[in-house]
């Protein structure tokens, strides 16, 4: 949007408690930048707004009732023209490390002036190009639910019948050609999914993660990670076979610092 070239902008502040919004208002006044300040209740009422008005940046509660944050996004993705979004959440940072890598900004609440404009000034800078935060974004609503609605049971086949398994007993799912395979604490079986994009949409992020286009791994059934040959490294599993898979340098390091992470 950004009409004059410059970056003076019209924001919008969601957030189903009004206190929350009332104390983003006056944070956001003393910048001399911001041209106008719109307020939302709820999802629906921020997609009407943005509808409505010029809105440039968009401050997002995501725990709201009826529409959350992430359902918000969904519908402006489908819009031509979508504002830069900065989250504004009270998960910890247990929970937040989902947005480090594909959201433009995040906010911890309650929201502390020095990293409010911090957060601004990254807005500001990425008026411009918005092409590479919208497709962070796309990533971040395939990848991302809220707590609470991730899976806790994946069914896998056992015999004739497809059975219910615990995410927690499984250390790895594996593409291995036009199936998915997990390995859990009771063997290896065959996942009621084709793709593991569509299987990773639908797991806690912080718990599993994705190394390459054929492994998603719980980072909280990994024995050890070893240096191999090749300057490769060796990832030995807690599942009933001690499975072990040769990782990458480049994957190795990813999943160290997801581990370390957390």
């Amino acid at each position: 949007m950004n009409r004059k070239g410059d970056v003076e902008m019209n924001v919008l502040v969601v957030d189903d408690e009004k206190l929350a919004r009332d104390e983003m208002r006056f944070l956001l006044e003393g910048d001399a930048e911001i041209e106008q300040i719109f307020e939302a209740s709820s999802g629906a009422e921020a997609l009407r707004l943005i509808d409505e008005k010029d809105i440039d940046l968009v401050f997002l509660d995501i725990q709201m009732p009826q529409m959350d944050g992430f359902q918000v996004v969904q519908e402006l993705l489908k819009r031509e023209q979508t504002p830069l979004i900065i989250f504004a959440t009270a998960y910890d940072n247990y929970a937040i490390k989902a947005f480090e890598v594909n959201a433009l900004d995040y906010l911890l609440k309650p929201v502390e002036k020095d990293r409010l404009t911090k957060a601004l000034e990254r807005a500001k800078a990425a008026m411009g190009e918005k092409k590479g935060f919208l497709e962070k974004l796309k990533r971040l609503t395939r990848s991302i639910k809220i707590a609470g609605k991730f899976l806790s049971r994946v069914a896998l086949r056992r015999g004739e019948e497809f059975v219910l398994v615990d995410v927690s007993e499984i250390a790895l799912f594996q593409k291995s050609g036009n199936r998915i395979m997990a390995f859990t604490i009771n063997g290896s079986f065959e996942a009621n999914y084709k793709e593991l994009d569509e299987l990773e949409g639908e797991l806690d992020p912080v718990i599993f993660l994705r190394l390459g286009n054929e492994l998603l791994v719980n980072v909280e059934r990994i024995e050890s990670i070893v240096p191999w040959s090749g300057g490769n490294y060796m990832m030995r599993l807690n599942d009933l076979n001690h499975t072990e898979v040769r990782l990458t340098k480049s994957q190795a390091k990813l999943l160290k610092s997801k581990v370390e992470g957390i």
